[in-house]
């Protein structure tokens, strides 16, 4: 299930670019509209730890409202990714009806954080899950 993690090596297009990975679109999508400079300098980058050090350097370009679209920005990322990989949604489809749960005790928000994260990648996993399965609901 290692390519359900959004920094797998499974490539997103979004507008006619590629992107090496969806956590290359979903950091880039905090600069789009305003500072595409940025967004490209994230896309190009070679190593995962380089987005999040980029990300959190120009933390201050960020979209002013991206505390709020933020859930809804991965559930975006995650569901092209999926789209684009028959064999990933195949995998993910096949998930159903379980819950999804990133253990990752260092991580409270996206994982688990030992059992009292939030959980939000299982979450937004399991609701591009869904669209996947009802497509009408989008």
């Amino acid at each position: 299930f290692a390519g359900f993690l959004y920094h797998s090596p499974h490539t997103v297009v979004y507008e006619d670019d590629l992107y090496p990975t969806a956590l290359h679109l979903f950091e880039a999508r905090k600069f789009l509209d305003h500072r595409p400079d940025l967004a490209e300098q994230i896309r190009r980058c070679e190593r995962v730890e380089e987005i999040t050090a980029i990300s959190a350097q120009q933390e201050m370009f960020a979209r002013r409202d991206w505390g709020n679209v933020a859930l809804r920005m991965m559930d975006d990322v995650l569901y092209l990714k999926f789209r684009q990989h028959r064999d990933l949604r195949t995998l993910l489809l096949n998930t159903f009806p379980a819950d999804l749960v990133y253990v990752e005790s260092g991580d409270p928000f996206w994982g688990d954080g030992a059992g009292a994260g939030m959980n939000e990648l299982g979450k937004s996993l399991m609701r591009v899950r869904e669209w996947l399965r009802n497509p009408c609901g989008l």
